[in-house]
C-alpha cells in the first residue's frame, strides 16, 4: 500500500514512516507541506493521504478540500490536536475517511494510522472491484447481438444495452433508473409488466399476457404478437430469468427480447 504522509515536522514523519513500514504492507512517502503533496498527488499514484491539520502554508482541511475538489476520493486521514471536535467534525463534513487525535504515546497512534489505512485502502479496492466487474458486465452484455436489459429488485431499470437502444430508439442514458414499467411503454405504449417482472411467478400469470411459454429451469421463453415498436406492429421472442445475489437471493432480473421476421410470429 502505497501512503503518503504530509506533516510539518520532519522528525515526526521519519518516526512515522519507519513505523508503518515495520508494522505492515507501507510504502510510506514523506512531504513537510500540503502543496508538495498535492503536486505528488498529481503526479504519482497512491493508496491513502495521512495529514496533519496544523501546517503553515496550507492547513490540512484546506488540503482534503482540494483533495476532494479535485475528484479524488483517496483514503485521507486527518490528524488533529486534543480538544478539536470543531475541526473533527469540519474535516468529516469535507470528506475525510477517518481521523485521529494526536499526542500521547506515539506507538498507540500509529499502530490506529495503521489500522485505519488497512481498513480504508481495502474497502476502497473492493468497490472498485465491484466498479470493474460492473463494466465488464456492461461491456458484456453491450456486445451481445440481442436487445437486453435488465431490472433490478425493486423494478427499476439498472442496463439497457446498445441493441435494445437501437431497436427502441430510446438511449440508455434516458431509461437507466426508469421504474413503473415505465420501460415497458417502447414496446407497447403503456407501463405493464413484462417478462422480467413475471419470471419468477407461476406461469399461469406469464400464460396472460404471452404465448407459447416454455420455461427451462429459472429461465421463460415466450412469444407476444401484441407490441408495437417505433409504431409497427411486430412479434417478439422474449427470454428471461432471476438474478441472484451472493446470499443466493432474487436480486432482479434480465430480459432479452429478438424480433420474429414477419410470418412467423405466433398468434
Amino acid at each position: 500500500m502505497s501512503i503518503l504522509y504530509v506533516d510539518d515536522d520532519p522528525g515526526l514523519l521519519e518516526v512515522g514512516r519507519i513505523f508503518l513500514e515495520r508494522s505492515g504492507p507501507f510504502a510510506v512517502e514523506t512531504v513537510t507541506s500540503a502543496p508538495a503533496a498535492l503536486d505528488l498527488l498529481r503526479t504519482g499514484e497512491f493508496d491513502a493521504v495521512i495529514s496533519d491539520y496544523m501546517m503553515p502554508e496550507m492547513d490540512g482541511i484546506t488540503f482534503l478540500k482540494k483533495v476532494r475538489g479535485s475528484g479524488d476520493t483517496i483514503p485521507f486521514i486527518i490528524l488533529t490536536g486534543r480538544g478539536c471536535e470543531e475541526v473533527v467534525i469540519q474535516a468529516l463534513n469535507e470528506g475525510a475517511t477517518y481521523y485521529i487525535q494526536k499526542g500521547g504515546k506515539l506507538v498507540p497512534q500509529f499502530t490506529e494510522i495503521a489500522h485505519q489505512i488497512r481498513h480504508a485502502v481495502q474497502q476502497r479496492r473492493a468497490e472498485a472491484d465491484i466498479l470493474d466487474l460492473q463494466r465488464r458486465e456492461s461491456d458484456i452484455l453491450n456486445f451481445l447481438p440481442d436487445a437486453t436489459f435488465i431490472i433490478d429488485s425493486s423494478g427499476h431499470v439498472t442496463l439497457w444495452n446498445r441493441a435494445i437502444e437501437e431497436m427502441t430508439g430510446i438511449a440508455a442514458a434516458q431509461m437507466i433508473g426508469k421504474g413503473d414499467f415505465e420501460y415497458a411503454i417502447p414496446f407497447y405504449g403503456e407501463q405493464r409488466p413484462l417478462l422480467a417482472n413475471l419470471v419468477a411467478g407461476p406461469d399461469k400469470a406469464i400464460a396472460k399476457e404471452y404465448a407459447n411459454v416454455i420455461r427451462e429451469g429459472q429461465i421463460v421463453v415466450a412469444i407476444t404478437t401484441k407490441a408495437r415498436l417505433k409504431r409497427r406492429p411486430v412479434s417478439l421472442v422474449v427470454r428471461a430469468g432471476p438474478l441472484h445475489n451472493r446470499r443466493g437471493e432474487i436480486a432482479g432480473a434480465i430480459e432479452s427480447v429478438r424480433e420474429i421476421p414477419h410470418g412467423q410470429g405466433s398468434a
